[in-house]
């Protein structure tokens, strides 16, 4: 009886092990698409989190957020909170800085040898 239960529970966990990749970049294609309007939404209360050509500087500067100071949005925060070093490296990949705009990718971001952003 044991034995049954044993091969039915590795029979399902088995196939779940091949998709470990493509749970992690479905997190991080998520994330990224998070930073992205949110650093569009700021932008348009007249907050610029885009630090230069830098993805990841502007990633940071996004989880640590900003309050717009003037305008109809004046006192709403701009931030995505709770993000670890590892959750910003997986969305800086599908991320790219465009005449000064956060966009997203859906594929990952082919960056130039010497490139700041990753």
């Amino acid at each position: 009886m044991f034995v049954a239960i044993l091969g039915i529970m590795i029979s399902i966990m088995v196939p779940m092990l091949g998709q470990h990749d493509s749970i992690y970049a479905a997190r991080d294609r998520r994330n990224a698409q998070e930073l992205a309007s949110t650093c569009m939404m700021a932008q348009a209360a007249g907050l610029d989190f885009v630090q230069g050509d830098s993805v990841t500087d502007t990633v940071r500067a996004l989880v640590s957020g900003g309050m717009a100071a003037q305008g109809a949005l004046k006192g709403r925060m701009f931030a995505v909170p709770g993000l670890s070093e590892e959750d910003i490296q997986g969305a800086s990949k599908y991320l790219t800085i465009q005449n000064g705009e956060l966009r997203y990718s859906n594929g990952t971001v082919a960056h130039v040898p010497g490139d700041l952003r990753l």
